[in-house]
């Protein structure tokens, strides 16, 4: 007689397991949701709200843990609940009914209980479904990039050369698995100058034509946070606008992604490039992130963008220390509560160096690990420098998954 520990990972999984035991049918239906666990944690709930939850959820058998004030007098509460994917089914209805807000909370368990995998994107004119992760790859068009891959490292270059290296850059990545490519003309890396926006445009704007005649089909961000930037790089045809400063320093930014339909990144920066990393500090960085990205995804939804144009970034590296960037990656999934694709840039960053000790040119084996560890824990857009690697780190990682 053996035991045998199973990792069930979702359930479809659960069903796949016990289909393969020859278990009835119907049997499985019911039975599959009572193999999947999940743990959730509730923030700024009302406490007669909690003692409602943890009544409903103990009468079904899960479980909700409150802080001990929270059982005797009325208070703005936290709480953990722990239930079957079976219980919160049985719950949410009983929830919905109920006052205090937790119709609200009802539906919001409800969005993490449907296992949705499909995620749809809207960038201009593209429908864009990422129901497996997908590969941005990275143009630089710096002489000083941190990465050290800046096309215009070498000024020697002549235009006519340079389109030619962007092209063959660019098509070297789509062929690798590249569904989206990230141009930038600004190093955002900690302490770099700021350039104007007429030198930016003079970097960018010259590429952005000939890969958007080139390769129409593929999506196509700039990274710029500068409207007169912005403004042009959507006349060439740009489908997407990363916004390091997640539309704050420029809000002309907004009229454009309204206008055009176009997507857009939305990232958390403490401070500016310049600033950035004098002396960050977060009580509790996960936590602080979320609250300042759902501030700015309800700002954009209230003018008028649409829930679908959206992508969030926690912004690895941008005002954080070694720590944070830890604690991001491994709470990653609790980005999820925000209810949209994550967006990552996580290659050669200096914290894959500070854990490994080393430069940025020997970081590859780090990038494409933290990439993973990404994946696994939700990332759905990953930006990375190198697309080859990355894209077949993710087909064995999605060859494991089917089985």
């Amino acid at each position: 007689m053996r035991v045998i520990p199973i990792d069930v990972k979702n359930l479809a999984h659960a069903h796949k397991i016990m289909d393969s035991l020859g278990v009835d049918r119907e049997g499985i239906k019911i039975m599959a949701p009572k193999s999947i666990f999940r743990v959730f944690k509730i923030e700024e709930i009302d406490s007669v709200a909690a003692n409602i939850v943890k009544q409903q959820l103990l009468s079904l058998g899960g479980e909700a843990s409150l802080p001990r004030g929270a059982l005797t007098k009325r208070i703005s509460t936290e709480m953990i609940i722990s239930a079957t994917l079976s219980q919160l089914k049985k719950v949410i209805p009983k929830l919905k009914r109920q006052s205090f807000g937790l119709k609200e909370l009802g539906e919001k368990i409800a969005s993490f209980v449907k296992e949705e995998n499909t995620t749809l994107l809207l960038a201009r004119d593209k429908k864009v479904s990422i129901r497996k992760p997908m590969i941005c790859g990275i143009i630089n068009l710096t002489p000083d990039s941190f990465s050290g891959d800046g096309i215009f490292k070498d000024s020697l270059h002549s235009l006519t050369k340079a389109k030619h290296l962007v092209l063959k850059k660019v098509e070297a990545m789509v062929k690798n698995g590249a569904r989206m490519i990230d141009v930038g003309g600004e190093s955002s890396r900690p302490f770099s100058q700021r350039i104007s926006p007429e030198e930016e445009i003079k970097r960018v704007i010259p590429y952005l034509k000939e890969i958007r005649k080139r390769f129409p089909s593929v999506l196509l961000s700039i990274d710029t946070y500068k409207y007169k930037v912005a403004k042009e790089a959507v006349n060439e045809g740009v489908d997407i606008i990363n916004d390091i400063t997640a539309l704050r320093e420029s809000t002309q930014i907004f009229s454009l992604v309204k206008k055009y339909k176009l997507g857009c990144i939305l990232m958390h920066m403490k401070g500016t490039p310049q600033t950035m990393q004098i002396r960050p500090f977060y009580k509790d960085v996960v936590r602080e992130i979320i609250s300042f990205l759902e501030e700015r995804v309800d700002f954009c939804l209230k003018k008028g963008i649409e829930k679908a144009q959206l992508m969030i970034d926690p912004g690895i590296g941008f005002g954080k220390r070694l720590q944070d960037n830890i604690e991001i990656l491994a709470r990653l999934r609790e980005f999820k509560t925000l209810g949209l694709p994550i967006f990552l840039g996580v290659f050669r960053k200096s914290f894959i160096g500070q854990i490994l000790n080393l430069p940025v040119e020997e970081r590859l084996i780090g990038s494409v690990a933290a990439v993973i560890w990404a994946v696994l824990k939700g990332a759905n857009v990953l930006r990375v420098h190198d697309v080859k690697e990355t894209a077949q780190a993710l087909k064995i990682i999605e060859k494991l998954a089917e089985n």
